[in-house]
């Protein structure tokens, strides 16, 4: 029997995608329950994306829990839908269960959440002291609101926010991840998170609405005895850096990567990351490579200065051009992201921004569509021109890609002087004719691949069986179907394609 059930909705909008996109680990609700754990409260893990979830499974696993029941569910904007769903199958089972949403969406529209019946209390902002506070005082029987920190609820037919929280988490004070709470077989284990926040205000980017902008680090030998338990214990062979900015603190760099090699982890492992493009150096670079880091991700974004200033980048285009090039002259593996559909973008920033993936010779890329989440300074910029679907159904960033032949949503937001077609078929032939090469192909579906992590999965044992198989060619045939139609129907899909083509 359990004290609390932690959900996870799925999110359903990668398509025929699915199938080949490694699973995530819900990080921020695994963060939550190991918290929990640590604190006395014993925690039941649910994943849809591993449990399918109706009435009767939802009733099956809320009878393990102890009374009062209390059902945790965490929402990203993506997954709101699904997380609505849950909660509402928890409440039709037994009427009595305490419901609390948190997450990122919970977050940034607290008003909405609360307007769904089915939710009790929310938790806003970082999750770890509200929710074991909440939690004590639910099972005792008796809540005062007086004490909660970052909660939200309902009481009659009004909204009531509790005080918020006096200071950030101190993140050396959270166990470690609770790694053992999730099987290998259904999750790749091969992360670490070691810092929280940015300190930077990139416009379209919610994760600022948590942690305020303010970076926090763990400890470096807190650090390297989790790769110790990751790499000897759990036999990782590759480690990825899951920090929104690693690079962050360069002192902190130099001392892991010392330690990393003076425990020899540097010879059963390598080492991912994601960084910035202003913050790197040879110097660096040379002293990760000699820890065994091999990859690199950089958000370029865009080849626009214009764009950059616009979205509150910080940096310049040549500043990541010269850290992919540094990168790649060092002998990292190098993937980029980058985002089309600004407000002001033109055709020609979009195709220079394929340019620049191409001749700096990054070894995977990813162009994804402009998406305004709610809580970013994009939402409030463009708020009169976004296309929303109910329940946020088409706020993802790669709707451009994932999209099936029908079309079920329209992209969220698309900039003035560039039509929807223009702008979803560009994206789609920019990810198309990236890869349109053998070499960068194989390294995409490479299980031994360098990089921060894998973009695509398949165990070698599948490739081959009848139903893989049926599944690359439905997936393939949309695409190409998709390809042709953005053609056909776009002057400027063509010119996007012959000039991308010839790259």
């Amino acid at each position: 029997m359990y004290d609390v059930v932690l959900f996870s909705p799925i999110n359903t909008q990668l398509g025929l995608f699915k199938r080949f996109v490694p699973r995530s680990i819900p990080i921020g609700l695994g963060i939550i329950a190991g918290f929990l754990k640590e604190n006395g409260i014993s925690v039941k893990f649910v994943d849809q994306d591993l449990i399918k979830l109706d009435l009767s499974k939802i009733r099956e696993i809320m009878e393990q829990c102890n009374k009062p029941r209390i059902a945790g569910i965490s929402v990203m904007t993506a997954n709101i839908a699904n997380g609505a769903k849950i909660a509402e199958m928890v409440k039709l089972v037994d009427r009595e269960s305490t419901v609390i949403l948190g997450g990122i969406h919970t977050t940034v529209m607290p008003d909405e959440v609360l307007e769904d019946s089915n939710v009790d209390f929310i938790i806003k902002g970082e999750g770890e002291y509200p929710m074991l506070e909440l939690v004590k005082q639910v099972k005792s029987g008796k809540v005062n609101p007086e004490v909660l920190e970052n909660v939200g609820y309902r009481e009659n037919g009004k909204n009531i926010y509790t005080k918020s929280a006096s200071k950030m988490v101190d993140i050396n004070k959270i166990p470690m991840f609770p790694y053992h709470m999730f099987d290998p077989s259904d999750y790749n284990l091969g992360f670490i998170l070691t810092s929280r926040g940015c300190p930077f205000d990139c416009i379209f980017c919610s994760q600022r609405v948590i942690t305020k902008r303010m970076y926090r680090y763990v400890e470096s030998e807190r650090v390297i005895e989790e790769l110790d338990f990751l790499i000897n214990e759990m036999k990782q062979p590759n480690v990825t850096f899951f920090d929104d900015y690693f690079t962050g603190h360069k002192k902190r760099v130099f001392e892991l990567c010392e330690m990393i090699k003076k425990r020899g982890l540097h010879k059963k492992a390598s080492f991912g990351a994601q960084t910035r493009g202003d913050s790197i150096d040879k110097e660096l670079l040379e002293a990760m490579l000699s820890a065994n880091f091999n990859g690199l991700m950089f958000g370029v974004e865009t080849a626009s200065e214009r764009l950059m200033k616009l979205i509150n980048k910080n940096e310049t285009v040549q500043e990541n051009i010269d850290a992919i090039r540094l990168a790649k002259k060092l002998g990292f593996g190098v993937e980029a992201t980058f985002i089309f559909g600004f407000p002001t973008e033109t055709f020609q920033d979009r195709l220079d921004a394929f340019m620049i993936a191409v001749e700096t010779g990054l070894d995977k890329a990813r162009f994804n569509n402009v998406t305004p989440y709610p809580g970013t300074q994009l939402y409030e910029m463009v708020l009169s021109e976004i296309k929303k679907a109910p329940m946020w159904a088409n706020f993802s960033a790669a709707n451009a890609v994932t999209a099936g032949i029908i079309k079920d949503f329209h992209l969220p937001y698309t900039p003035e002087n560039t039509t929807e077609t223009e702008l979803e078929g560009t994206i789609l032939l920019a990810n198309l004719l990236f890869y349109f090469n053998l070499k960068k192909l194989t390294n995409l579906f490479n299980p031994s691949q360098k990089g921060s992590g894998k973009w695509f999965e398949l165990p070698a044992k599948e490739l081959l069986s009848p139903k893989t198989l049926f599944a690359l060619f439905v997936l393939g045939s949309t695409i190409f179907i998709r390809g042709v139609k953005f053609l056909l129907l776009s002057r400027n899909c063509r010119r996007f394609f012959f000039k991308a083509f010839r790259a």
